[in-house]
């Protein structure tokens, strides 16, 4: 795909053409909607049957979402870097990301550590884990996300916030957007690791979200492209997806990860294209985006706590127990956070991320 640098907007595009003053670009914000349902997705818990076609097809469209979140978040940062100003951006950071992060962690890690309910994937890593003493456990959860699953995110995109200003260099000299040829290429190398392994994941996942700055640095030019190879684009992110289900072992995530990445210029444009059909509930599922991210799992642990006390096991997985455990999830996630931010204001956000 060959971007120009030209300022020429795409015909009829209502929200790409906006000036630079006009911030929101409705599309991306429907994208984040559409990415917080893959996360959820990706997260809800039923016990398959052994060797389930459909319990792969599911991990194959659902699982590593976290490309949709991070291409979302290198999309915004390049977008909103106008005025970027390093100390103001670390500090709403704080406030927006890692406070909520500390105050959903403290009563998750206090668990942990109290009644030493170790999670399995640091395990994997650190099998002494076990022994260590209790304030090192409770470091490593908090530096690491080690405590709760979808945790392991918030360290490691605080890595990608400490190094905003060499990613707002490459943006601001866009040549050096060909270092995506080089990160791809590690990101197909440096491989998926245990969740908890914060660097690898980090080094992992660079390639994406500076794949999100370069298509936001070159959104119309994006848009223009898109309308003449629509077709190719899309049967290419379908072939791949197709793919990854029969794909090897040792083939598996290359080809996860392929199709992921074809998929956010696919969303990009079908949501621009079909912005005027998005359904209201989608609005409303980005908007509390970043707060269903932080508190949907601790549904999706209650949904399964309820199923060994009531069912004495799992809930059993097929496609109706699958949808009705994530309907359940997604709908109690957002009335919680409504309910958060009626009794907690404008201060919510420091606690459940919205």
């Amino acid at each position: 795909m060959h971007m120009q640098m030209k300022d020429t907007p795409a015909p009829n595009d209502a929200a790409a053409v906006k000036p630079a003053n006009r911030k929101f670009i409705r599309y991306i914000h429907h994208f984040r909607g559409v990415a917080i349902i893959y996360v959820v997705a990706a997260h809800i818990l039923v016990k398959w049957p052994e060797n389930s076609i459909v319990s792969r097809a599911m991990d194959v469209v659902w699982q590593n979402s976290t490309i949709l979140f991070l291409f979302i978040a290198g999309y915004l940062f390049q977008h909103l870097s106008d005025k970027f100003e390093y100390k103001d951006y670390l500090i709403k950071k704080f406030q927006n990301v890692i406070c909520p992060y500390l105050i959903l962690s403290i009563p998750v890690i206090l668990h942990r550590v109290v009644n030493q309910d170790l999670p399995g994937f640091t395990l994997d890593i650190h099998p002494d884990f076990g022994s260590w003493p209790k304030w090192e456990q409770a470091g490593y959860y908090l530096l690491h996300g080690a405590h709760l699953q979808p945790l392991w995110f918030i360290p490691m995109i605080s890595l990608y916030y400490l190094i905003a200003p060499v990613l707002l260099y490459i943006d601001r000299h866009p040549r050096y957007y060909y270092s995506l040829i080089p990160l791809f290429i590690l990101s197909l190398v440096v491989q998926r690791s245990v969740l908890s392994d914060t660097l690898i994941m980090a080094v992992h996942f660079l390639s994406v979200y500076v794949f999100g700055m370069f298509l936001s640095h070159y959104k119309e030019e994006f848009l223009e492209w898109a309308k003449k190879y629509w077709v190719p684009m899309t049967l290419a992110a379908f072939g791949v997806l197709v793919a990854t289900y029969f794909a090897t072992p040792e083939l598996y995530d290359r080809f996860d990860f392929t199709h992921k990445v074809l998929f956010c210029g696919v969303f990009i444009y079908w949501l621009w294209r079909l912005e005027k059909y998005i359904p209201r509930w989608v609005d409303t599922l980005a908007t509390l985006s970043f707060g269903i991210f932080f508190v949907h799992y601790f549904f999706v642990l209650l949904l399964r706590a309820l199923s060994n006390r009531v069912l004495q096991q799992e809930v059993p997985g097929n496609i109706l127990t699958w949808t009705i455990s994530f309907v359940l999830v997604m709908v109690m996630a957002v009335y919680f956070l409504k309910a958060a931010q009626k009794v907690l204001g404008k201060k919510s956000k420091y606690f459940v991320g919205v």
